[in-house]
C-alpha cells in the first residue's frame, strides 16, 4: 500500500472551514483545476481510483502572508480570506447568524 500519509501537494492554504454550525481553521492542499484554485477536504477511493473531495476558492481572497520574508515562513504557503464549506455536507441547514444576518 502506498503511503498515504506523505504529502503530494506542493502548495498549502490555511482556511476557515465551516461543517454545519461548526467553524474551525483548516490546513488543506491547493490545487489548481483549470486554472482555478481548489482546497483539497479528502481523498475517496473508488474502485482503487483516488478521488479528490475539493471545493472552490475564490482567487481574490488567496494571498501570501506579508510577514513572510520577515519571519522566513513557508514560501508554498497561502491563505484564504473567506469561510469554505464541504460540500459533503452541503445539505445541512444554515447556523442562526447566517440564516438572520
Amino acid at each position: 500500500m502506498d503511503a498515504r500519509r506523505i504529502a503530494r501537494a506542493e502548495f498549502k492554504v490555511i482556511h476557515r472551514h465551516r461543517i454545519g454550525e461548526l467553524t474551525f481553521r483548516r490546513v488543506s492542499e491547493l490545487v489548481y483545476i483549470g486554472g482555478s484554485p481548489k482546497a483539497v477536504l479528502a481523498w475517496m477511493d473508488m474502485g482503487g481510483i483516488r478521488i479528490p473531495i475539493y471545493c472552490d476558492l475564490e482567487p481574490t481572497k488567496l494571498h501570501q502572508s506579508k510577514l513572510r520574508a520577515y519571519l522566513r515562513g513557508p514560501r508554498r504557503t497561502y491563505y484564504y480570506g473567506g469561510i469554505t464549506t464541504d460540500p459533503r455536507y452541503r445539505d445541512q441547514p444554515e447556523t442562526f447568524e447566517a440564516q438572520y444576518s
